[in-house]
């Protein structure tokens, strides 16, 4: 019994690595670096081939192609391009324009440099962002959408927790200079008992990260910032303090959900070589296994569980819930409904939580 409980979740493990478009030779080594199973890239291809899978489409996938094929569906590439012309011509002439001109960016391997930064766009409807990215690999490390980008605390405690996850931190982080970043680079100097450890760059210089904001505008905000600003002109106030924390109530988390869904699909969708010397790969592959893609491992810096608990406790202040959202929550648990899983259920709640508000019933 045991051993067909292993063979079911082998299988899983290998069906999903897969679907993400990993390579033969990616999917053995991510099997044996953070599974711990050993097999070769022969018996990985008889095993697919008994399972009736194989490899029928190329391997450079178009952002929306890789989504299809995270989710199973095999589709023509020639077909998502046409479907998409149809659909979002705006973003396709967006992404035809290759208007930016990119310095050569030099890292020795993943976890060396890592860049955060805030993403303003969907602030004015009461949706700050931040993110970090590693530099070598392109994983995304973090991607929240968070109460305020501007508050140093949520910036320091998003940091602390990818590095309890990783097990330590890089040995760069380079970060604009904003005032929200201080906390964060205060506890990340502490750690590595190094003041230089930390650069201040000015947003043009952190190419990596502004890079980044540049693909998920394309790709993701747009939409929702036109989402917002339809709301707006009918009926929101984002100058009412009512009107935001509403919004907040019914939209964060499903844009934290879909935020999650892109930071998975941008980390397992492959990269192309380009004339700017980047690393072409999937960045999950990449940052698990750099030395198949000429960089060096075991950069991270190991942080001691004192360090760490120091920090949490003594250098970042937690968040405290406000009288609005626990408002709306004991509004929610006695209609006796749940949190909005598409964005029309999160509009309509929106529209009934506020008028409970204003009209009291």
């Amino acid at each position: 019994m045991a051993d067909s409980e292993s063979e079911d979740q082998e299988r899983t493990i290998i069906t999903q690595l897969f679907h993400l478009g990993h390579s033969y030779d990616d999917i053995v080594g991510l099997l044996s670096k953070c599974h711990g199973i050993n097999i070769s890239v022969r018996t990985l291809k008889r095993r697919l081939k008994d399972w009736g899978m194989s490899r029928r489409y190329l391997e450079y996938d178009p952002y929306l192609w890789h989504n299809l094929r995270m989710k199973g569906i095999l589709v023509p590439r020639v077909v998502v391009q046409e479907m998409l012309k149809e659909i979002d011509p705006n973003g396709v002439e967006l992404r035809k324009a290759h208007k930016l001109k990119r310095r050569v960016y030099r890292s020795l391997g993943p976890k060396s440099t890592w860049h955060a930064d805030g993403y303003d766009k969907l602030k004015p409807y009461g949706f700050p962002m931040h993110a970090c990215i590693d530099g070598f690999s392109r994983k995304v490390i973090w991607l929240y959408v968070t109460r305020s980008n501007n508050y140093p605390d949520n910036i320091a405690s998003y940091y602390l927790d990818a590095v309890k996850q990783l097990g330590g931190c890089p040995r760069e982080l380079d970060t604009d200079l904003g005032t929200e970043n201080g906390t964060m680079a205060g506890i990340h100097s502490f750690f590595l008992d190094d003041p230089n450890s930390h650069r201040y760059v000015a947003s043009p210089r952190n190419q990596r990260i502004e890079c980044w904001w540049s693909f998920l505008r394309k790709n993701w905000s747009t939409w929702w910032m036109n989402l917002f600003k339809d709301m707006i002109e009918k009926a929101v106030h984002t100058a009412d303090k009512l009107h935001l924390e509403c919004l907040w109530f019914c939209f964060a988390e499903l844009l934290q959900n879909d935020l999650k869904r892109v930071g998975d699909s941008w980390n397992t969708h492959y990269i192309r070589k380009s004339r700017h010397d980047t690393v072409a790969g999937r960045p999950d592959a990449i940052f698990h296994l750099p030395e198949s893609y000429g960089g060096i491992d075991n950069l991270l810096v190991p942080v001691s569980q004192h360090d760490m608990s120091y920090a949490y406790t003594h250098l970042v202040q937690q968040d405290e819930d406000d009288e609005y959202q626990e408002y709306f929550r004991y509004v929610l648990h006695s209609l006796n409904k749940k949190k909005p899983e598409h964005w029309r259920e999160a509009l309509q709640m929106y529209e009934e939580l506020l008028h409970i508000a204003v009209n009291g019933c």
